[in-house]
């Protein structure tokens, strides 16, 4: 009883709620949604009311029986819930790091082992499970990034094409993995975390479609991407991540729409294995270009899953991405074609660097330089190596057949050579001055960036008062390549290669690391995965 009441003379067994409407009493013992129904008759204050401090005693009960039923007892404390429904009622929640199917399946788990092998074994089943669950949250993240575009988009949501990787929902991500969980029918090495450690990985490739052709990887060379991508250099790294795009092996299976391939050949695979194949770029064979491009490793096919590259014992892809080896040419000695070899032919033919008593500039001497000067050679240039390292004098000269070296930091030698070089292919990727490469081209001379210097600072006046040019390129299309590669094979052309077996992959991207390879890492697949 409060105060007021006291003071207007209501008498002191009455309920606070009497004041109220007749109809609109609320009985505070039953549940919210229930009013009281003996509300029009004077009735004792019920004891959930908070009782007065010392003038006046809790009554014990609030109505007779007869009147209505009501609970035995009304904590004042804290007042009962009402009981859920079933369909609403709350699940126990899971243990922390319960494997992902074991959650969201429909079959029961069965017990895990207390001891013994069998124990061991359940702990392995979980982590591969905890591992496919971090991986699908890995690509639910990935793909919501396209459903928000922006701020300046957000009134006008991009729309997703029907099929697209951004229009399957995580679900239908997750019951591929959940495949490839299950039935594994392919060896390979993959890193785990942005460590860069790689260590024996089993996963399901696809089937063999209509247009796909199925290739035992026989070689897999190694790029600098490698380390890149293990290392989630690029923030963009989809765990386990399986590297390599520079693949060569045999042919073992071809869908029934296969024209141009037949077991038992020879055939190669580069940096990329779809695209839309409908656009103005995939019509010009420069499928490198394509906006929807998909990268050997660490890409989104049209099916939703992540790539696996050619660290691995076998791989599935379009019949327009194989490239076929000519008979007699080294397999171990094709797969660095594919990526070292067609990055820097590709710009060299579009700018007509193929025209013999020219002169070719080389920045670096590493997987790309080193064809490059192979290729400059073969066109009967006159090639000139520009590195920072006198070391590779010896090499570029004696072993590679240059022309020329300098010593790029050396001022004197490079004011000797300004203005007498037509083209000048840069691949070197650490940060480094490009005025003085272009003061040394002649009127109208180009210089061709292949690799990716963190930063490009040019003077304006080092272009316009010599009409010079500064070009990028990166890789090349399907009709390149495999030009390229029966260009290697008629003229005789091998990469100079360090073979190695698996086991020892985590060595040589240290080494790569450290650029001490001559010139190009491939890795021994077939007899590694024996």
């Amino acid at each position: 009883m409060s105060r007021n009441a006291s003071a207007r003379g209501d008498p002191p067994d009455r309920c606070a709620s009497a004041r109220l409407p007749p109809r609109a009493r609320p009985h505070r013992c039953a549940s919210r949604l229930q009013l009281c129904p003996a509300a029009a008759v004077a009735r004792p204050a019920c004891s959930s009311a908070r009782p007065p401090p010392s003038r006046a005693p809790p009554v014990a009960a609030c109505l007779p029986a007869a009147a209505r039923p009501i609970p035995p007892s009304c904590a004042p404390a804290r007042r009962a819930r009402p009981p859920r429904a079933p369909h609403l009622q709350q699940r126990a929640c899971p243990p922390p790091r319960t494997p992902f199917f074991v959650i969201y399946s429909s079959h029961p788990p069965k017990p895990a082992p207390t001891e013994g092998a069998g124990r061991k074994q359940h702990r392995a089943r979980t982590r591969v499970c905890t591992r496919e669950y971090e991986i699908y949250l890995q690509l639910f993240l990935r793909r919501t990034r396209s459903w928000f575009p922006g701020t300046a988009d957000r009134r006008a949501p991009r729309r997703l094409v029907p099929g697209s990787p951004e229009s399957r929902s995580p679900s239908s991500v997750l019951v591929g993995m959940a495949v490839e969980s299950e039935s594994c029918n392919c060896d390979a090495w993959a890193a785990r975390d942005p460590s860069g450690i790689l260590s024996p990985y089993r996963f399901s490739r696809r089937t063999v479609q209509h247009n796909d052709v199925s290739l035992r990887i026989t070689y897999c060379g190694v790029c600098y991407a490698d380390v890149v991508w293990t290392r989630n250099k690029h923030n963009d790294s989809v765990y386990p991540l399986v590297p390599g795009h520079e693949i060569a092996g045999v042919v073992t299976e071809v869908g029934s729409g296969v024209d141009g391939f037949e077991v038992g050949d020879h055939v190669a695979v580069g940096t990329y294995v779809n695209s839309c194949r409908d656009c103005e770029n995939c019509n010009s064979f420069l499928e490198n270009h394509c906006s929807k491009f998909v990268f050997t490793f660490n890409g989104v096919d049209s099916d939703g899953t992540v790539t696996k590259g050619g660290y691995s014992s076998h791989i599935v892809v379009h019949e327009r991405y194989c490239h076929k080896i000519p008979d007699g040419y080294p397999l171990e000695k094709a797969a660095p074609l594919v990526c070292a070899g067609i990055t820097v032919y590709t710009p060299m033919m579009r700018h007509h660097m193929n025209q013999p008593g020219k002169s070719l500039g080389v920045v670096g001497l590493g997987g790309l330089g080193h064809m490059a000067v192979k290729f400059g050679k073969a066109f009967r240039l006159k090639v000139t190596v520009f590195s920072t390292s006198e070391s590779k004098r010896d090499e570029a000269i004696s072993l590679l057949g240059a022309d020329n070296f300098v010593i790029s930091s050396d001022e004197k030698q490079m004011e000797s050579l300004k203005n007498s070089m037509h083209f000048i292919v840069d691949t070197a990727s650490g940060n480094h001055p490009f005025d003085p490469y272009l003061a040394l081209l002649k009127v109208g001379g180009v210089m061709v960036l292949v690799g990716f210097p963190g930063e490009i600072r040019v003077q304006p006046a080092t272009l316009n008062l010599g009409a010079r040019s500064l070009s990028g390129s990166v890789t090349g299309g399907t009709k390149d390549t495999q030009e390229m590669i029966n260009f290697c094979a008629a003229i005789k052309i091998y990469p100079d290669i360090e073979l190695i077996k698996m086991d020892y992959i985590n060595e040589a991207l240290e080494r790569l690391v450290n650029r001490d390879v001559r010139y190009r890492f491939v890795i021994d697949i077939e007899s590694s995965f024996r």
